[in-house]
């Protein structure tokens, strides 16, 4: 299913959305809904439609991303168990508003964790980096003299820069 310039949100509606420009609540929680269960989409529609930037793609992100209990689970098995539902795509920024709405639910699941969303934020873009300095080959390809990956950093270097005191 191409999610163009127009939406179909339920199958046989000729309720459509152009772009996500309208912030409708209800129409959010059904496309959220479709998108979970893969209704009418693919798994790589999902980061398609949750990394736009609109009111409307807000709304859906926040719907979707109710469907997931991270409910004492540690952050990186929260991100694990997210990152199995679809593979994330797309442009930095795209993937970054992604991990907000994650980082976000996070929290809503976690209130006595004492990081801020911020934080968490932070915390999982770190993991995301890590994981692609790890498991990347990306450097080969950009050019084949080099024998070896770029240094890692830690996760303590890349979060005591990034939101100072949360992680004293």
């Amino acid at each position: 299913s191409d999610m163009g310039s127009t939406e179909q949100l339920d199958q046989g509606s000729t309720d459509t959305l152009a772009n996500g420009c309208r912030a409708d609540s209800e129409a959010a929680k059904r496309l959220a809904k479709r998108l979970y269960n893969l209704e009418g989409f693919k798994r790589c529609d999902v980061a398609r439609q949750l990394g736009k930037n609109n009111e409307f793609s807000k709304l859906v992100a926040e719907e979707y991303l109710s469907f997931f209990d991270f409910t004492g689970l540690t952050l990186d098995k929260a991100l694990r168990t997210f990152l199995k539902a679809f593979p994330l795509m797309g442009e930095t920024q795209e993937r970054e508003r992604v991990l907000i709405h994650f980082s976000r639910r996070y929290c809503q699941c976690n209130p006595e964790e004492s990081t801020s969303e911020d934080g968490i934020h932070t915390l999982t873009c770190a993991l995301m980096l890590l994981n692609t300095d790890l498991h990347g080959h990306w450097w080969y390809l950009i050019s084949p003299a080099l024998l070896s990956p770029p240094p890692l950093s830690t996760p303590c270097d890349i979060t005591t820069r990034a939101v100072p005191g949360d992680f004293a």
